[in-house]
């Protein structure tokens, strides 16, 4: 049995949406997995869909010959295209699965899950027979929508590879770094940081920001494409909070993190950074199991939070994000799945 892996040509964008499936990728075929092309549209528009839609097909018709029949493929889902071009590759899977091609997907997200129904989300996953999942709470998700899968594999923290990565210096534990994509309806929050107390800086990391109104603690640091980020995040804490609210975590994209393991948590500790999670998030358990972070119900607390810690407290949450730090770098998160899929051969 062969193993194979779908990459697609890499996005432009400077924001992670392209960094965890780019990184994906390259673990994959540094374990072995043979590389197939696919590529997908960069621009919009009616005549860019329709140039994508000869693509995807003759794309995916050179995937399901090059699969063969009874190899192993690892598809990233959803395809990074548009949801209706997408839906072109079902057929081609279609015909892997009937030639015992096994099929597993690597799910990166659920538009179920944001309230958003797409044909393709569940025909591509009814054709799957293994599925790489987040986290158990993903992974109950599924199971109660009534997908048989023959094995769900839970996958943890997504890896964040950073060729040559240099650890930043001291850090301020008074300092927050908030990285992303910072628009409005996913990051309505940070209007209302005036509201917290204490004398917290919060330096904000990505595309879209649009200042209200100016707050002398919120310090906007520009965007940077996310294999540069980790040399720049220099703060003592990472934020992964989404929504409209410094109270919780609320709307459609705070919802969403009950469900995923969101990548700016790896970004910020594959870069050496604790996190601050919202305490009702999928990973709020996992992080104070591994003391990698702080969690919390609203941001209200996390003023006196931090002041309360102690500076040996702080260097030993530093310790154990150095240690799973380095292990993000390195892939084990995929390293670790693929050698689960080997085994059950």
């Amino acid at each position: 049995m062969k193993n194979f892996c779908v990459v697609e040509k890499n996005s432009r964008e400077n924001h992670a949406g392209s960094k965890a499936r780019n990184d994906v990728a390259e673990i994959l075929e540094n374990c072995g997995y043979i590389p197939v092309c696919v590529h997908h549209s960069e621009e919009k528009g009616t005549l860019d869909k329709i140039k994508m839609s000869a693509v995807t097909i003759s794309d995916w018709q050179r995937v399901s010959k090059t699969a063969g029949s009874g190899n192993r493929i690892i598809i990233q889902y959803p395809l990074a295209m548009y949801p209706k071009v997408s839906q072109l590759a079902v057929p081609f899977v279609q015909k892997m699965k009937k030639k015992n091609t096994r099929i597993i997907l690597l799910i990166h997200d659920l538009e179920s899950l944001r309230g958003l129904v797409f044909a393709s989300e569940r025909k591509f996953l009814e054709l799957a027979d293994e599925v790489i999942v987040h986290n158990e709470k993903m992974k109950q998700y599924l199971l109660e929508k009534g997908y048989h899968f023959q094995k769900i594999h839970i996958l943890g923290l997504f890896d964040y590879l950073i060729p040559g990565f240099k650890p930043a210096g001291d850090r301020n534990r008074r300092e927050i770094a908030i990285a992303g994509n910072l628009k409005p309806e996913k990051c309505g929050f940070l209007n209302d940081l005036k509201k917290i107390p204490g004398d917290l800086e919060y330096h904000l990391y990505g595309p879209n920001y649009q200042e209200t109104e100016k707050n002398p603690q919120v310090i906007y640091e520009g965007q940077y494409a996310p294999e540069q980020l980790p040399s720049v995040l220099k703060e003592g804490w990472g934020l992964v909070w989404d929504g409209g609210s410094i109270y919780e975590c609320e709307g459609t994209f705070g919802g969403y993190l009950k469900f995923n393991n969101p990548h700016k948590a790896s970004l910020y500790l594959a870069s050496g950074m604790p996190v601050i999670v919202w305490n009702q998030a999928a990973i709020a358990p996992w992080i104070q199991e591994q003391n990698l972070g702080i969690t919390v119900r609203s941001l209200e607390e996390i003023p006196d939070i931090i002041n309360r810690m102690t500076d040996k407290e702080y260097k030993e949450m530093l310790d154990n994000v150095q240690k799973k730090g380095q292990q993000l770098r390195e892939g084990s998160s995929l390293k670790k799945i693929t050698d689960e899929i080997e085994s059950n051969e």
